[in-house]
């Protein structure tokens, strides 16, 4: 069962980054994709990165490289380690130009867990500076 928790648990988290590339499209905190794989604090950290690009009056687009490894895991809970590569994720001012967001990788490390309805979300979601991840 652990191998399908896993498994079942790094698809959300992958889907929940696709959720975040939509959502900061259009740097809509609100969005209706974020909730789908994100809750509790991660989803607030990801609200709170769009509310920030939509008062710098900014949109973000692009895509997040993900590359998460389990360090461990159990029957509904599962804990993922990463190196996000955010360096084509790139934030577009009014106007059309842009600018790397901050560029490089980051360490980051992610809980994520069944909910009811057994369906998995990332509930805890934590991201270093860039360049404390090197691959």
């Amino acid at each position: 069962m652990t191998g399908e928790a896993e498994s079942e648990a790094v698809a959300a988290y992958r889907a929940m980054w696709a959720d975040t590339e939509a959502a900061a499209r259009s740097a809509d905190a609100k969005h209706p994709r974020l909730d789908d794989h994100a809750e509790q604090n991660a989803l607030w950290l990801l609200q709170d990165v769009m509310e920030k690009a939509r008062k710098a009056g900014v949109t973000i687009e692009g895509s997040v490289v993900v590359e998460p490894t389990v360090v461990d895991s159990g029957k509904d809970k599962v804990e993922l380690q990463d190196c996000i590569d955010g360096s084509k994720w790139v934030q577009v001012k009014p106007g059309g130009s842009s600018d790397g967001l901050s560029g490089g990788r980051r360490r980051a490390k992610a809980t994520v867990v069944r909910t009811s309805g057994d369906k998995w979300k990332v509930s805890d979601l934590y991201w270093e500076g860039v360049g404390t991840c090197m691959k």
